[in-house]
């Protein structure tokens, strides 16, 4: 798996390793390879977020996490050259998509749940995977169903972040 960080805010909240471990986590979690797989990680501030969700979500507002998934995840296809083929580049394997996290919005959830941005930041970034793997929580059920792997990946989160 490869993770391309780029941190817009000169801020290391979390190590490039850790984030990898991460994701590979959630890659095996959701039974999904973790080799020629590839994605983008970036952190960005309130003002770089809030015009990305203005311009894409159409929502006026600094926001956590943005994802933009690039490949039909929600199908549960396993991620390979077989069932993407016209998706494959022999240098990167599969590009999922792009993961934004604005490191301002959450360091204030931090302090609103009582935990360290490290954690925070590790849990936006399961949630962002997820999203990459096709989950969302528009509805309850799905809400629902995706609460349950963001949990399942604590153990994990425990042991990188506390």
């Amino acid at each position: 798996m490869k993770l391309f960080l780029k941190n817009k805010v000169n801020t290391e909240v979390l190590s490039h390793k850790k984030l990898q471990k991460i994701a590979e986590g959630v890659l095996k979690l959701k039974k999904q390879p973790t080799h020629h797989i590839s994605l983008s990680l970036y952190f960005v501030d309130a003002r770089e977020i809030q015009s990305i969700n203005s311009e894409y979500r159409h929502k006026d507002k600094a926001t956590d996490v943005i994802t933009f998934r690039l490949l039909d995840t929600a199908s549960g296809k396993i991620l390979n050259k077989e069932n993407f083929p016209l998706d494959y580049e022999p240098r990167r394997g599969l590009y999922l998509g792009e993961i934004f996290i604005c490191l301002e919005v959450a360091e204030k959830q931090a302090i609103e749940m009582g935990h360290s941005v490290q954690r925070e930041v590790a849990e936006l970034f399961v949630h962002g995977m997820l999203h990459i793997l096709g989950h969302d929580h528009e509805e309850p059920a799905e809400a629902e169903n995706m609460k349950k792997f963001e949990e399942a990946m604590y153990p994990l989160l425990d042991k990188l972040v506390g």
